[in-house]
C-alpha cells in the first residue's frame, strides 16, 4: 500500500534534553508501529548534528494522520517531547506523486 499523505518534520532539541527526547520518541515509534496500521511509515532519523532529528511519516490518507495525532500515547508524549525542543519544529505536509 502506498502512502497518500506524508509529513516531513525537522526538530532541534536542547542539549540537556537529547537523551530524554530519544527515549520519548523510541516509545512513540514503538506504539505507532504496534497500533496504527494506517501509519505506513514512522521513522525518526538523526543526521550529523546530534541535536537535530528528522521525522518521516507516511499515512494511507490525511484522516489516518489525524487519527495518529489523537492516539492516547501521542497525546500523552507530546507535551514532554515539545519541552525538549530548542525551537519550533519545521513541518512540511507532502503528497506523493
Amino acid at each position: 500500500m502506498r502512502a497518500g499523505f506524508c509529513v516531513f518534520m525537522r526538530v532541534r532539541v536542547k542539549p540537556e534534553k537529547r537523551e530524554e527526547f530519544i527515549g520519548l520518541m523510541r516509545g512513540l515509534q514503538r506504539d505507532v508501529r504496534a497500533n496504527e496500521p494506517d501509519t505506513l511509515v514512522f521513522e525518526i532519523a538523526q543526521g550529523d548534528d546530534p541535536l537535530e532529528f528528522l521525522f518521516f511519516e507516511g499515512f494511507t490518507d490525511e484522516a489516518a494522520r489525524e487519527r495518529h495525532q489523537k492516539m492516547p500515547y501521542h497525546v500523552a508524549v507530546s507535551p514532554a517531547g515539545y519541552a525538549c525542543l530548542a525551537q519550533d519544529p519545521q513541518i512540511e505536509f507532502i503528497r506523493p506523486i
